[in-house]
């Protein structure tokens, strides 16, 4: 089974949480939680959990891409805690979470990620190619 969750919005890029830190550690701390709470009561109502192993897909929607892709992969963060406090995923420890995670990004007029997972990584090859002949096109 995947289960694919869609979120119209993004959590603060590493930059802007690293900022954020820099100025004042509970401000930081308070947008984590933040982040965090907000993504686990978006998930609250999905009725499935992996118990076991679980394989990421990532679907960045950025309106610009002149972030770095490391800085906006890294609100993945807020994402995974959101998940463990859910209940959808154990824990986001790497007994849990497997490689590869992988990560694409698209323009697009509104921000906001698209998160695949599964308990199975076949489905990973199958956006990889379809991304990889979009890219090389």
């Amino acid at each position: 089974m995947i289960l694919e969750l869609r979120f119209n919005m993004l959590p603060p890029t590493l930059n802007e949480q690293i900022d954020l830190a820099r100025s004042d550690w509970r401000a930081s701390a308070a947008v984590k939680k933040l982040w965090t709470n907000k993504v686990a009561d978006l998930t609250q109502k999905v009725d499935f959990s992996f118990d076991d192993k679980v394989w990421l897909e990532y679907h960045w929607h950025l309106k610009t891409f002149a972030h770095d892709s490391d800085n906006v992969s890294a609100a993945s963060k807020y994402i995974l805690d959101g998940l463990v406090d859910a209940g959808i995923i154990r824990n986001d420890n790497l007994i849990v979470i497997q490689s590869p995670v992988s990560h694409y990004y698209y323009r697009a007029k509104i921000d906001g990620v698209i998160l695949r997972l599964s308990s199975t990584p076949n489905f990973l090859q199958e956006n990889f190619y379809r991304y990889t002949m979009l890219a090389t096109n």
